[in-house]
């Protein structure tokens, strides 16, 4: 059974929306993100655009389906997961906001996207983390 979903990146020039059909959960979320980075400009600089363009280049597989842009989470009545990714103004980090979606949106998740993959990524994408992190600060892949 597909875990559907829906990321929307945002900046203050505005939001760009992609759905994801398949492994929407948090785990999957994880991944997804993570690969994402090597697409993107690099950390620090943060553009929605750019990243939703960089979200769907990693993560879209060959045939269609599964990735694909979209208006934003409301035009999908059957999605279980809405992740909002933005940049912090403050250090460039990026940051996320995961809602679950039952009759309502319900968080379950808000702050760093660094804190996010540590929480619900496995060692590997954990590891691929760590390839992009430039700081110090690794994530323990044990």
């Amino acid at each position: 059974m597909a875990t559907r979903s829906v990321f929307t990146f945002r900046d203050n020039l505005g939001s760009y929306s992609v759905y994801k059909h398949w492994d929407g959960y948090p785990e999957g979320a994880a991944e997804f993100l993570t690969k994402s980075i090597g697409y993107a400009w690099n950390l620090p600089r943060y553009e929605a655009s750019d990243f939703a363009a960089a979200f769907v280049s990693a993560n879209k597989g060959s045939g269609g389906g599964d990735v694909y842009l979209t208006t934003n989470h409301e035009a999908h009545g059957d999605i279980d997961y809405f992740y909002e990714v933005s940049s912090s103004d403050r250090n460039g980090q990026l940051i996320v906001r995961v809602y679950e979606v039952n009759d309502k949106l319900e968080e379950i998740f808000y702050g760093r996207l660094k804190d996010f993959v540590d929480k619900y990524g496995d060692k590997s994408v954990k590891t691929m983390w760590n390839e992009y992190d430039v700081s110090e600060n690794k994530l323990s892949v044990e």
